[in-house]
């Protein structure tokens, strides 16, 4: 056996782990990241990818085209409810497909380390269908967690809402009551939360645009729903107490309807395991009486 298909094999290997590490170690917190935080119209450096040091000017130059040729900006509202930006989902996308090339060839290798033959064709092949099954993962796994999160904003949404609506109960200003309603929740949704109306703040806007804003990244439109309705209350004075009630309620129901049909698939995906159990069972009960009647 020739020492190029070793040498090949382990320089995938080692290229792969060190770009997935380098997509998975996180960045240095900095400066311009903390402004680009709370001005979203701050676009975030290239250095700011996670990664050792030595990867800064490839990644610098590779990168960013990766992102315009694979048209990663698609995934932007699911890249913000996870605080990930699409460099990162670059250089995973691109880890995890090196290590698809890499890993039949680590086997072909090794079968012929111990004498086992294996056409080229075969590991080939393998390579291929790996990699472009790999290659995939990364957005499955993205849409995945960020359904999930967006899932944990619309609940805490539900609640800023009943909390918003006590507030104004309270005779508390439109503003006061945005404010004074997510200073209650400790959670990350509630940060979030947090840190839209210190964004607008900042910018010197009103509260109900940075919750548009958050809703607009986010792709949750209980957010907007709440905007627009504090926004007629700041403009126009207008009563909302009963209106946010209402809303809240509304979103409750959709989250309760939500969580019973997901119960009841789950519910539906266990008819078939229990069937089996039932019919091996039963199998396994009769087989004594059906072996003592074939062979009598």
């Amino acid at each position: 056996m020739t020492l190029w298909p070793v040498l090949l094999a382990g320089a995938l290997v080692g290229t792969g782990l060190t770009v997935v590490a380098a997509g998975l170690v996180p960045a240095a917190p900095d400066l311009h990241a903390a402004l680009a935080r709370l001005d979203p119209r701050t676009t975030r450096p290239q250095e700011t990818v996670g990664g050792p040091r030595l990867l800064a000017g490839a990644r610098r130059r590779v990168v960013p085209h990766l992102v315009e040729t694979l048209g990663l900006r698609r995934y932007a509202a699911d890249l913000h409810m996870l605080d990930q930006i699409p460099e990162e989902l670059a250089a995973r996308k691109v880890g995890y497909t090196l290590l698809g090339l890499a890993f039949p060839t680590v086997l072909a290798a090794a079968a012929g380390a111990l004498g086992v033959s294996v056409p080229f064709a075969v590991p080939a092949a393998a390579a291929m269908v790996l990699a472009g099954a790999l290659f995939v993962v990364p957005d499955v796994d993205l849409r995945r967690r960020a359904t999930t999160a967006r899932g944990d904003l619309r609940r805490a949404t539900c609640v800023y809402l009943e909390l918003v609506a006590l507030e104004r109960a309270a005779d508390a200003g439109t503003t006061e009551a945005l404010d004074r309603a997510a200073t209650v929740g400790t959670t990350r949704e509630f940060a979030r939360i947090r840190a839209a109306l210190l964004r607008a703040e900042v910018n010197g806007r009103p509260p109900w645009d940075g919750l548009s804003d958050l809703a607009d990244a986010t792709g949750v439109a209980e957010l907007g729903d709440l905007a627009d309705i504090m926004r007629l209350s700041g403009h126009d004075g207008a009563a909302v107490y009963a209106t946010l009630r209402a809303r809240a309620a509304s979103l409750r129901t959709q989250l309760l309807t939500a969580s019973t049909a997901k119960a009841n698939a789950a519910s539906e995906h266990m008819v078939v395991p229990v069937a089996l159990l039932g019919v091996a069972f039963m199998a396994l009960v009769a087989y004594p009486a059906f072996a003592r009647i074939l062979l009598s």
